[in-house]
């Protein structure tokens, strides 16, 4: 069986959010990944694979070197594809434990390393203000490592939703403004927010802090990576909690 234009049409133009939501589809590429999905209980709606991994995915369609440029989106295409639905159920939001936020994060790279450390430490949820990237971002999904399979990721109104928490739960912001996370209490029922790579946490939302946390440094780099910072204050975390 081969890979019909119309298919390749729409397969390829999934590299653009609108087309990922006219089309409810996104794309997983990659051996490994794609392995991993097959275990989940997501909808793959076509698997595609050069000759190179055909004999890995017996029942993928046969798709050309060429066709798999088009479709791919790194430089040397991995060989193998799968177009995945978009699953349409809504997850209830998990209160029992801390929450991580995302404040409009823009690089698709950032989110899916974010997700692939929330999935390390042991987390099975991120909360993103609708300004954040699509997690169905192909670059998103591949930084993410089969890890955004097992995370929730719920958009939302993320000033809406912090001002409703805001009696109930301790609202840390990660600021380079902040006291030591060396030397701070995280409560378990804190919710943790991180903003934009460049920005920072918007001031409306940086306003409904109760307090706010950095990561002290010795060097002259003037910040750190957004993905490092939320490695290093959830490794603190867990360090403090296996601890306890």
């Amino acid at each position: 069986m081969h890979l019909s234009k119309n298919k390749e049409k729409i397969y390829y133009s999934l590299k653009q959010k609108s087309k990922r939501d006219e089309n409810k589809l996104f794309i997983v590429e990659g051996v490994k990944i794609c392995r991993e999905l097959i275990q989940t209980d997501l909808f793959i709606e076509e698997l595609l694979s050069t000759s190179k991994n055909i004999d890995i995915f017996p029942d993928a369609t046969l798709i050309s070197e060429k066709q798999a440029n088009r479709i791919s989106n790194l430089k040397s295409n991995s060989g193998v594809f799968a177009i995945v639905r978009i699953p349409n159920k809504k997850y209830k939001i998990n209160e029992e434990n801390i929450i991580f936020c995302l404040d409009n994060i823009s690089n698709p790279g950032n989110l899916g390393s974010i997700i692939r450390t929330l999935d390390w430490f042991g987390y099975t949820q991120v909360i993103c203000s609708d300004t954040c990237v699509d997690v169905y971002n192909p670059k998103t999904i591949m930084a993410s490592m089969a890890s955004v399979f097992r995370i929730q990721t719920h958009y939302l109104d993320l000033y809406k939703f912090i001002n409703e928490k805001k009696e109930n739960r301790t609202i840390i912001g990660a600021n380079l403004d902040g006291n030591s996370i060396y030397n701070s209490k995280i409560p378990d029922n804190s919710i943790i927010i991180f903003g934009n790579e460049s920005r920072g946490i918007s001031q409306e939302i940086l306003s409904l802090c109760h307090n706010n946390i950095k990561i002290p440094g010795k060097g002259k780099a003037e910040s750190l990576n957004l993905s490092n910072s939320v490695a290093i204050i959830m490794a603190e975390i867990f360090r403090i909690k296996i601890n306890i």
